[in-house]
């Protein structure tokens, strides 16, 4: 077999093997087993990482494949150099793989991933793109979010909307406020934006630029709704709020 795909995992298995999953071209999840991946003079050490594009060759009949050998067109090196920038990338690859039935093709899943890490390798934030996917991928978990009128009074002057509330399940305006004392409160810009990337296909999507009060504001909140209404923990997650804790600590 040979198709282009992106590595969404990668596992160590034994002394000197990988077992890497690949979300292909078409959009199908494929576990293959990187013989001496881990091996120096394999050459595969460095093509074997997250977030590599390429042209994959493999063997497969039943079960796992082989992987034979890899011609890579990205690497998206620069993603292994950052630590928040991969764990954001890494959040992304996560949300999607998790989305995903056992057998499930998605090209809109592959296009969607290929987008964020381009966008990403061009400079845009990888937090940014981490909100984008989270949004896109909603409704795979069984949940949608409305957040651009209040969901008590039914106004839609997105200027008076000030937070999120779980209560009446939905983004609210100051005037109600009181009836929801423990609403998650954010600016009006904040929910604003969700609203906007929530809607617009990522065909649409541009130079993208936010200013990183508001992609925390909008991170947070979108990582309670899955937590809320999916019942969902990421593993990238909880390294995102290491950093954090780290970059917040003076000593």
């Amino acid at each position: 077999m040979k198709q282009k795909g992106i590595i969404i995992k990668s596992v160590d298995y034994g002394e000197s093997d990988k077992i890497i999953t690949i979300l292909n071209e078409y959009g199908a999840k494929i576990p293959l087993m990187a013989r001496r991946a881990k091996k120096v003079k394999s050459g595969l050490q460095a093509h074997t990482q997250m977030f590599v594009y390429g042209l994959f060759i493999y063997n497969k009949w039943r079960g796992m494949g082989t992987l034979n050998s890899i011609d890579v067109i990205d690497q998206h090196y620069e993603l292994q150099l950052d630590l928040f920038e991969s764990s954001y990338a890494s959040l992304c690859t996560e949300t999607i793989e998790r989305s995903m039935e056992e057998n499930e093709v998605s090209k809109y899943n592959y296009d969607l991933l290929y987008f964020v890490l381009t966008k990403i390798t061009e400079g845009t934030s990888a937090q940014l793109m981490s909100i984008v996917v989270l949004l896109k991928c909603m409704s795979k978990f069984g949940f949608t979010a409305s957040f651009n009128h209040c969901v008590i009074t039914g106004n839609e002057d997105q200027s008076k909307l000030v937070g999120y509330s779980f209560k009446f399940d939905g983004a609210i305006s100051e005037e109600v406020l009181y009836q929801d004392p423990h609403a998650f409160k954010l600016t009006n810009r904040s929910l604003y934006l969700l609203d906007i990337l929530q809607k617009l296909p990522i065909n649409k999507m541009n130079s993208l630029s936010i200013h990183k009060e508001i992609l925390d504001e909008m991170s947070e909140l979108i990582i309670m709704l899955y937590r809320e209404y999916a019942g969902m923990f990421f593993k990238s997650q909880k390294l995102i709020n290491q950093l954090k804790r780290l970059e917040s600590d003076p000593h």
